[in-house]
Order: C-alpha cells, then sequence, then structure tokens
C-alpha cells in the first residue's frame, strides 16, 4: 500500500500527486466591514418616495365622474391604480374593463376608454330586468287574459318575464262585460298583481204564454218552451212566440245586465192561412187585394175561407194574376212564372259585319231586327280595328225602336280625340292641322323662280302640330343658357321675344330633341356622340317640319288657294305683311322693297304682323326657317303624288323655307322660294312640330 509523505522520494518507477497546499491569510492582515443604518434617514427616505409617487399620480392621472342609473349601482373598474372621491374616480389614462351591478337589473360589463383630458364625465344605464304580472278574476275562473292585444293564458295565471312598461291588460269570460285596465309595470324582478272584478251582462228574463209550451226565439235562437225563465246578454233582442195553429207574437226587447224583467201571460192568437210565394225570375212586385205587399219570394197571409187576389208585375215581363183560397191555419206554396214582354227593335250597324252583344252575351239580328225584353239593356258593338261601342237600351210596348250605330276606327277616334291647341314645355303654342293634297314648286314662267323649285304633287295624309310662331331667343335659353344672337350693324338679334338665329341645322334638331325629353315624349332624332345622325319617323317627340309641311302651311289657304307672297299673290306688300327688307334697311341691303316700311331694320318680335289664315305668323319675313328635310332637287314623278315625303335619307346641306328681315327681292318674297345651307346665318332661325298620331 501506498504511503504518502510531506517530501516523498522521487521514485523513477513510481506515480507522483502534486496537492496544493491550503492558504491561511495572516492572522494580522484580517480586517471587517460594518455598516449602519439611521432610522431616521430611512423613514425620510421612505416617504419622499411615497410623496413622489403620489405627487407623480396625482399629475398624471385624470378625474372621472361615473354617473349610473340607478344611482345606487355598484362600480368596479379593473385599475390597479385608481382613487375613489365620492362618484369621481383619480385614474391615470388607459382602457380598463367596467362593472357596474345593481339588484333588479341586469349586470353591465363595458370598456372604459380615460382619455387626457382633465375631467370626464361617463352615463351608464342599466336595463331593468323584466317584471311580472299575475292576473286572477276572483270567483269567475278560465277568463281570457290579453296583455297589448294578446292572449297570455287563462286567470288565474302569471304572466313572466315582461320588460317594464305601459300595458293595457284586458280580460273576457263569456256573458261577462269585459274588464280593462292600463298598468305600469316597473320590472326589476318584481311581481305585480291586478284583480279583474268581472260584471255580469246577462239578465233574467221571465216569459208566459196562453196556451202554454209556445217556443221563444231570440232572433233564430230557440230559447225553450214557456213558461220559461232564462238569461238573456244585455241590448235588443228581437223576441219571438210562436206555436202550431196562432199568429207569431214578436217584440223587441231590451234587456239591462242585472235587472230581471217578467213577459207575462202573452195571448197568443189563432194563426191565419198563408201562402209562401215564388216567382221565375224572383224579386217581382206583388199585390195583395190590390195592396202592394214586397218582391218575391214572401209569405203572404190569407184570410181563412175567403179568394185572395194575387198579382205579380216585374219590368220587361207580362203581368200575371193568380187567386188562392185556404182554410184557417193552412199553409200553402205557389210558384209563378212570369212571360217575357218582348219588343222588336230594328238595328243598323256599320259596318254590317260587327257583332252586337245585349247583356254580355252574343246576338244575331234577323232581318236587322232583335227582341227584347221591356227592361234596361246592356248593348255592345265590337269589331277588330274599330273602337267598342256601348249604349243601353230600354225598349217599351207600342214604341216603335231603332238602334243606329256607325262604328269609329281606333285611328278615327284617335284623331277626333287630339286638342286642337297643345303646348310645349318652353311655352310654345301648336295647333292641330289635318292637311291634304297640294301642288309644291313654281311654273318655269313665274318672275324670280330658280330651278331647284320644281313642280311636285305632294299627299300629306299624317295630321301634325305645327307651332304658330318661331322659337324665340329666350324659349332657345332654356336649353343653352348662355346663347347668343348677337347683333347686326348694332341693332340686337338677342332680345327675348326676337326670333332665335344663327343657330345650324344641328342645334335646332337638338332643341326639339330637348323639347321631347322634357315632355317625356319619344326624341324624332337620333343622336351619336351629342351629332344629329338620323331621325325616327314613328317618334311623337318634337322635330322641325317637313318641307312639304312648311310649304302646305305656308301656301295653300283654308279655300284651297296657293298663294305667292305671304300676303298675296302680287307685289307690293300691304300694310302689317311681315318683316322684310325696306326703307329702314336700305343702308345695309342694296335690293329692298321701296316704299315700305314695317318699322324694324333687323328682326321683329316674333308675332309683330298678321298671321295667314290658318293662324300662323312670320312664315314670311323676320328669320327664314330651318325645316327637316336634306337639300335636293326633286323632279316630279309623271304627275304622282308623293305621300307624306320627308327629303332625301343623306346630304351636305339643308333646306331652308321662307324669306327673312334680310330679303327684298322678288325671288326670295315669293313662298315657293328654297335656299339651303349648313352654316347659322344671322337671319336664319326655326319652328318647330310634331306628329300628332
Amino acid at each position: 500500500m501506498e504511503q504518502r509523505t510531506k517530501n516523498p522520494v522521487a521514485d523513477p518507477g513510481a506515480t507522483t500527486r502534486i496537492e496544493a497546499a491550503r492558504f491561511e491569510p495572516l492572522a494580522s492582515e484580517k480586517s471587517t466591514w460594518t455598516i449602519t443604518l439611521n432610522p431616521r434617514l430611512c423613514l425620510v427616505a421612505t416617504l419622499l418616495v411615497i410623496g413622489a409617487f403620489c405627487a407623480w399620480f396625482m399629475l398624471t392621472a385624470r378625474a372621472v365622474y361615473i354617473e349610473t342609473e340607478p344611482l345606487t349601482a355598484n362600480v368596479d373598474i379593473a385599475a390597479a391604480l385608481k382613487l375613489k372621491l365620492a362618484n369621481r374616480y383619480l385614474i391615470r389614462p388607459g382602457a380598463y374593463e367596467l362593472d357596474l351591478s345593481a339588484p333588479g337589473y341586469h349586470p353591465l360589463r363595458e370598456r372604459l376608454d380615460v382619455n387626457e383630458e382633465a375631467a370626464q364625465h361617463y352615463i351608464y344605464r342599466m336595463e331593468k330586468l323584466p317584471g311580472h304580472l299575475r292576473v286572477d278574476s276572483g270567483q269567475v275562473m278560465g277568463a281570457e287574459v290579453l296583455i297589448d292585444g294578446i292572449s297570455k293564458g287563462e286567470t288565474p295565471v302569471t304572466v313572466r318575464d315582461l320588460p317594464a312598461g305601459d300595458y293595457l291588460v284586458e280580460v273576457q269570460a263569456e256573458r261577462y262585460f269585459p274588464f280593462r285596465a292600463d298598468i305600469t309595470l316597473k320590472g326589476l324582478d318584481q311581481e305585480q298583481s291586478v284583480s279583474a272584478g268581472l260584471e255580469p251582462a246577462w239578465a233574467e228574463i221571465s216569459f208566459s204564454s196562453v196556451p202554454t209550451d209556445a217556443q221563444v226565439f231570440s232572433g233564430d235562437e230557440l230559447l225553450g218552451s214557456t213558461p220559461l225563465t232564462t238569461e238573456l246578454q244585455e241590448g235588443k233582442h228581437e223576441v219571438r212566440i210562436k206555436a202550431d195553429g196562432y199568429k207569431v207574437w214578436q217584440d223587441t226587447l231590451a234587456v239591462v245586465a242585472g235587472k230581471e224583467q217578467s213577459i207575462a201571460r202573452i195571448r197568443l192568437e189563432p194563426a191565419d192561412a198563408s201562402l209562401f210565394l215564388v216567382s221565375q225570375p224572383a224579386r217581382a212586385n206583388t199585390t195583395v187585394n190590390g195592396n202592394y205587399l214586397g218582391l218575391t219570394p214572401l209569405e203572404v197571409p190569407l184570410t181563412p175561407g175567403e179568394a185572395t187576389q194575387i198579382r205579380l208585375f216585374k219590368q220587361g215581363y207580362k203581368p200575371t194574376a193568380r187567386s188562392v183560397t185556404a182554410q184557417s191555419g193552412e199553409q200553402k206554396r205557389m210558384s209563378v212564372t212570369l212571360e217575357p214582354e218582348l219588343v222588336a227593335v230594328n238595328v243598323n250597324v256599320e259596318p254590317a259585319d260587327a257583332q252586337l252583344y245585349v247583356d254580355g252575351a252574343r246576338v244575331e239580328a234577323a232581318d236587322g231586327v232583335i227582341m227584347l225584353s221591356t227592361r234596361k239593356h246592356r248593348v255592345e258593338i265590337r269589331k277588330q280595328g274599330y273602337v267598342d261601342y256601348e249604349t243601353s237600351l230600354s225598349p217599351h210596348a207600342g214604341v216603335e225602336q231603332e238602334l243606329n250605330v256607325r262604328l269609329k276606327t281606333v285611328k278615327q277616334a284617335k284623331l277626333e280625340a287630339l286638342k286642337p291647341l297643345i303646348s310645349a314645355p318652353a311655352g310654345q303654342a301648336l295647333k292641330l292641322f289635318y292637311p291634304g293634297e297640294f301642288t309644291m314648286g313654281a311654273s318655269r314662267r313665274e318672275p324670280g323662280r330658280r330651278a331647284n323649285e320644281t313642280i311636285r304633287k305632294v299627299r300629306l295624309t299624317r295630321p301634325f302640330y305645327l307651332a304658330l310662331k318661331e322659337v324665340t331667343n329666350k324659349e332657345y335659353r332654356l336649353f343653352d343658357k348662355g346663347f347668343s344672337s348677337g347683333a347686326v350693324s348694332g341693332n340686337s338679334l338677342n332680345g327675348d321675344t326676337q326670333p332665335v338665329a344663327k343657330v345650324t341645322w344641328q342645334q335646332a334638331a337638338s332643341y326639339c330633341n330637348w323639347l321631347s325629353k322634357q315632355a317625356s315624349l319619344k326624341p324624332f332624332y337620333t343622336e351619336k356622340e351629342g351629332r344629329i345622325t338620323g331621325f325616327d319617323k314613328t317618334a311623337d317627340g318634337y322635330r322641325l317640319p317637313t318641307e312639304a309641311e312648311w310649304a302646305w302651311a305656308a301656301r295653300v289657304t283654308n279655300s284651297g288657294e296657293i298663294l305667292k307672297f305671304p300676303w298675296g299673290g302680287a307685289l307690293p306688300p300691304g300694310k302689317n305683311s311681315g318683316n322684310f327688307a325696306d326703307r329702314k334697311a336700305a343702308a345695309l341691303f342694296g335690293r329692298i322693297i321701296a316704299n315700305y316700311d314695317d318699322g324694324h331694320v333687323a328682326s321683329a318680335p316674333v308675332g309683330s304682323f298678321a298671321p295667314n289664315d290658318k293662324g300662323l305668323f312670320d312664315l314670311g319675313g323676320n328669320v327664314a326657317e330651318w325645316v327637316n328635310d336634306f337639300y335636293d332637287v326633286v323632279i316630279s314623278a309623271g304627275g304622282k303624288a308623293e305621300v307624306d315625303p320627308m327629303g332625301p335619307a343623306s346630304g351636305e346641306f339643308h333646306v331652308m323655307r321662307g324669306s327673312s328681315w334680310a330679303h327684298g327681292a322678288v325671288t326670295e318674297l315669293r313662298l315657293s322660294f328654297r335656299d339651303y345651307g349648313s352654316k347659322a346665318r344671322e337671319d336664319v332661325g326655326f319652328r318647330i312640330a310634331r306628329y300628332a298620331d
């Protein structure tokens, strides 16, 4: 065994272990540190820290006033640092969980967000717990309980979980007056009660009769047999007492609840004989021995052993008489069939193949005659494409009667219903015209004629409305507010009542479409990206008159004469004939009407001069007018009339018709004068039109 010594001898073959020597400090070098705390200083330091914390909290906290309903609610704010002062809390800004609780209320949990404001006020209203209502009706069990009109069961009953508030309580039981009461339910999980004292709604009524064992009825209800004591509800009752072989006793009985009545010893009289009378048809007037009794079916009283004379009358039927005899107490039944009283009515209808209906049934007239009874009938006449005709007819015996009817076509009826004068949305008055066939253009021999005034036969079939006057600046500015017709040589063309001028055909057509939209009519012109690209001749909207319509309105008088000039057949114009280039315009134009003065250098207010015999103003003079048609020179096709022409489908220019304030030569003054263009001019405006059908 190996032994260890302090100084082992080195042995080359042995293992050597080196151990550390333990350090032991010199006793003379040891020292001790001692810390001594002053209690007073520690207390001061602690107070300073607490004071600093309190000061910090007071400076950073916010005064929060929590107001609750009810006021006694318990408030719990989940905040680590809070200070309660009465109903106010000192709390640092932040979000906190707030819990409210109070007896009789639902608990409330809310998020309380305290912001940086120094004083904050929050109001919380707690929802009351529902209340309970007990309803009883005393000794009357099983009465129905209604709360606000909704059935809640039968008494006694407790209706639970009703929200606090006002309610109408009703208690109803058969044969009792209903009970009603308004109550205010407090809620708060409290039970309230209502006691309904139901009052009887009946009275005891006693009946006795001679003979006894007679049946007593209230209305159609059999109450029993006499002698009888029964209960009747308050109110009026139609009481009948009847027994076989006796007349019915009847009276109106007023019953007051709780007040007993006795109807004693009612003496029934022996019954007469009777007849139950019916007729075919029913509701025939009936007389008995000359006295009016009523309408069948009815019960007729008969004197036993005597013949009773009965007569029946009904409109449309022959009077019928019967005689009947019966024994005492005998009940008979009689049925009488009335014979119709027929009258021949001559029927003349155009067209002849129209269908005839009488009282809704189809009738074929034999040789133009139908047979009708002497009463009021509803007569209808119908045919496809025509307007139905309806009337009432009451034939009388001995009086010859005829029915003469000429049906109107749908188109004819529609035209007759048209108004002779209408007003456009901008205020223009338009007159209805039914045109016809006439000749446009002028003879080659006519002085001033131009090559484009070829003679054409035209037939206008569609009635149309045409404005009495040209469109004014004021009327046009409803569509284009900033528009101005300008002036010429210092003479204004822009007055409200002057005709609008310096408008293109496109602008005139767009104005017509605007009018159509204001009147909820189908626009006549088709537009694409603000440009007029075509028109729909089936549309009922406003438009420019066609050239043919303009020519017919301007040239053809009511007597059929074709005018050469607006005022007649020869120069010069008479006084008040129109606004043309006259002496006042001599400085502006080389060609004027000598010795004529219309009082205006340029355009005049529309309607300033006399109208033509159709009531139209300024078809000659004032401004020339755009019409619907593209410009073209039309060659008449062998004398055949063109029907409702509307001009070419396309073109570069549009037609202008009529002379203007700038015209004074024979060529332009004639009503057959045709001009054309694509640009606006100082002396060109327009008037509006629209189809009537």
